[in-house]
């Protein structure tokens, strides 16, 4: 007895700095068994419970441990300095003492099992920083935007480590290493907004896309049936079908023709931007199966060989065009599409889709600011125009404008500065450039052989119908299959120009074209009195054959070489920004007094046409 009260006496571990070190060791492990147990019963854990479980209690644990070592290592120093000998420096172990066995099993078997603990909560922590949850929503404002958008997309099933990361231990570290300065990033609230995009440090599509798509085996054609609302009272519902030319494989599974020719292993395409978005290409060079090169130029870039070799080259693979398979910010008018066929969104509401599409783009401070701004746009809208529709059919309304909230709160994120503008989707050409960065026909060869950027390249011309059940074949049609007619420069115009990034497109010449429809003598005419050929500047008819017996000035052999539009700004028509001293230098000095030349020279318009327009304003 006396020798194992002298051992209990002399443990370097009885000091405070041990004892504290051991508290918190035990603090920690309780908690992280107590976390455990929590996360185990809850069905929907919080992850900050997570990041507590598997990151920030095991970090007190080790440090709680290494305040223990040091407590026994500065005893020791302490009675050595003492010149004790009564005390070892280090504790002395004998199995064959009883109270020492007993001591050693208590410390081997809470040894093992704190082992064991620490083994089972690093495992975890790395599952941890390997789950979605951790990607998508410890840093939550950073990365909100993408991880809303990836909840509703096809890969919400995938994990986000499966492409951002794949397998291997290097691609692991890298991530790691890249992670870490992003952590960083965002501690020190240093990070971009919006967070730039593409990631130019992406592991390539080969070794993560490829793993579940073969593009290889990708060959023939796919129906695609886009339902599709006009912008008219009724809603006219419509269906727009295509056939898509996929295309792809190789020689042993059909052939290399079609769009995803440009993924085939044989077929190569290399090209160089100037903006770090990859949407302005300024040269790219493509190389078939049999081993020919050609090379284009933009016509809309001089570069000198020096310059255009200091830009980087990019080797075209899957995410060039598929650039956003999972994070997609739907376009407000496909969106919205989407919410009527669905019935989410109740077509029978007179103007609905031009409402709900003019409410969401329209710019709001934050979440709350815009469910109450839709909720009065769309409100407001049928209390003043359709009241009876308002009162009757109040349920749809509520719901419409809680639909169109919901739309908004998954594409728009104003503290990271995204909207509707903010991501290109390259996939078509409709809302964004996409296969219009290249076959624009503005990208030639050195002989000036264009790209061609003919429809039926990559699909059949679309046809436009009614609403049909999925799968029909469409009925042969007499619509075109664009509302308004394509002709002249419109014909060769991107569709982004009109559609751009999924915004309510035009609906008339003015909207387009900036003219301000309530400028005077502007409000009761339409662009066919003037211009004679529709969607064309010239010919313009000529002004006299409407403004008939004009006088003075007007008349016939005042200013024979003089236009209309020499004095008269188009579509507003006014003159008080042009004087006759613009062109007559002579009269320099003339009447130096306020006023146009008109209080003095009469320019005999018809009487009641000269009221109307001096009450316009337009002399």
């Amino acid at each position: 007895m006396t020798a194992s009260r002298r051992i209990r006496g002399k443990g370097l571990y009885r000091n405070m700095v041990s004892y504290v070190g051991l508290l918190v060791m035990l603090g920690s492990s309780g908690m992280i068994l107590f976390a455990l147990l929590l996360e185990f019963g809850l069905m929907d854990p919080s992850p900050y419970l997570g990041i507590f479980t598997y990151m920030v209690l095991p970090v007190f644990l080790f440090m709680g441990f290494t305040v223990f070592l040091y407590g026994t290592r500065r005893e020791s120093l302490r009675r050595r300095k003492a010149g004790t000998t009564e005390a070892l420096p280090f504790p002395r172990l004998d199995l064959n003492d009883p109270v020492h066995r007993r001591r050693f099993g208590w410390v081997l078997g809470g040894g093992s099992i704190l082992g064991v603990l620490l083994v089972f909560v690093g495992y975890n922590a790395f599952l941890f920083t390997e789950s979605v949850t951790f990607c998508g929503e410890v840093c939550h404002t950073v990365m909100e935007p993408e991880h809303s958008a990836y909840l509703s997309s096809p890969h919400a099933r995938v994990t986000c480590v499966e492409c951002h990361v794949g397998h291997g231990a290097d691609w692991y570290v890298k991530s790691k290493l890249s992670g870490a300065r992003q952590l960083l990033a965002v501690m020190l609230d240093s990070y971009q907004r919006p967070i730039p995009a593409p990631i130019h440090n992406l592991r390539p599509a080969r070794e993560t896309c490829e793993q579940c798509h073969w593009p290889q085996k990708f060959f023939g054609a796919r129906m695609m049936q886009n339902p599709h609302y006009r912008y008219d009272e009724k809603n006219t519902a419509e269906q727009v079908s295509l056939m898509v030319k996929t295309g792809g494989g190789g020689a042993d599974s059909g052939g290399s023709e079609g769009i995803h020719w440009h993924t085939v292993v044989a077929n190569e395409v290399s090209f160089r931007v100037a903006d770090r978005k990859l949407q302005d290409v300024v040269w790219f060079s493509a190389k078939d199966c049999d081993g020919k090169v050609t090379e284009y130029f933009s016509r809309d870039h001089d570069l000198d060989s020096g310059q255009l070799e200091a830009l980087p080259l990019h080797i075209l693979d899957c995410m060039d065009c598929h650039n956003r398979p999972t994070h997609i910010f739907h376009p407000p008018d496909g969106a919205v599409d989407r919410a009527m066929a669905s019935g989410v969104i109740s077509p029978d509401l007179p103007w609905i889709k031009k409402v709900a599409v003019d409410a969401l783009v329209k710019p709001y401070a934050d979440k709350t600011a815009a469910r109450a701004g839709i909720r009065g746009e769309i409100e407001d809208f049928y209390k003043a125009r359709y009241p009876e529709v308002a009162r009757k059919d109040a349920d749809k309304v509520e719901g419409t404008w809680q639909a169109v909230s919901a739309i908004w709160e998954r594409s728009v994120f104003p503290a990271m500065n995204v909207d509707w503008k903010t991501y290109a989707s390259n996939i078509g050409h409709r809302n964004w450039p996409g296969c219009f960065r290249c076959h624009d026909g503005r990208h030639v060869t050195r002989e000036g052989k264009a790209l061609s950027m003919d429809c039926t390249l990559c699909h059949t011309m679309p046809l436009r119908g009614p609403r049909m059940p999925l799968g029909t074949e469409a009925p042969v049609s007499d619509l075109d299959w664009h509302r308004w007619k394509l002709e002249g420069k419109h014909a060769r115009m991107r569709c982004d120009r009109c559609h751009q990034a999924g915004f309510r497109p035009p609906l008339d010449c003015a909207e387009c074209h900036g003219i301000d429809r309530q400028a005077p003598m502007m409000t009761d005419m339409d662009c066919g009195d003037c211009h004679s050929e529709d969607q064309a500047v010239l010919p313009l008819e000529d002004c006299a054959d409407c403004h008939e017996n004009l006088g003075g000035l007007h008349g016939e052999g005042e200013h024979p070489e003089a236009d209309c539009i020499d004095c008269h700004k188009p579509h507003g028509w006014k003159t008080a920004d042009t004087t006759c001293r613009d062109c007559h230098e002579e009269l320099e000095g003339h009447a130096d007094r306020a006023g146009p030349c008109v209080k003095c020279h009469s320019f005999a318009m018809p009487e009641a046409e000269s009221e109307s327009a001096e009450e316009s304003g337009a002399l």
